[in-house]
């Protein structure tokens, strides 16, 4: 059972990292210069609504980011057509089970609206790649089950990684 103090102390931190995976046809972007590599929670409530530390007893917590840009290195598909996926690793800091945590966001300039979980890959942007950087913007939250957390810490973070699939 989760004592009550955890909820005051979950810790949200979004890190933005580029993964080494990479699938036939599939190739992983680069986000190293991307405007911030780590992202703070804006605001942390609880399923009420209310700040997650005033309520000892929560079980969700809903995270908010706010504006998050990723800035892809796309240099090598310049002037081809082409899907941009995010993708949540299966596995997250301080998460024992992946349905306990979702991560959704509205697209802003040109990026799709989506959500996933981690062990999901999402496509988030599709067309010609024109530049050698791509800028994605989303607006970013998080819900987590707090009963999902892991007993010592109470920090979740996920580090997403994009993926580029080319297109005839």
């Amino acid at each position: 059972m989760r004592a009550p103090w955890r909820a005051a102390c979950v810790g949200w931190l979004l890190v933005v990292s580029a993964g080494a995976a990479q699938a036939q046809g599939v190739h992983p972007l680069d986000t190293t210069a991307s405007p911030r590599q780590q992202v703070p929670a804006l605001r942390v409530l609880d399923e009420s609504g209310r700040p997650l530390g005033s309520n000892p007893f929560a079980q969700q917590a809903h995270a908010y980011f706010g504006r998050v840009e990723y800035r892809l290195a796309t240099a090598a598909f310049v002037g081809q057509r082409a899907r941009i996926a995010l993708v949540l690793p299966a596995q997250a800091r301080g998460l024992r089970r992946a349905a306990g945590l979702l991560f959704h966001w509205n697209g802003l300039d040109g990026t799709q609206s989506g959500e996933a979980r981690p062990g999901q890959r999402q496509v988030i942007w599709s067309g010609m790649v024109e530049q050698a950087f791509t800028t994605l913007a989303i607006d970013l939250g998080m819900q987590l089950d707090l009963s999902a957390t892991d007993a010592a810490g109470g920090l979740v973070g996920i580090e997403p990684r994009f993926e580029l699939e080319l297109l005839p």
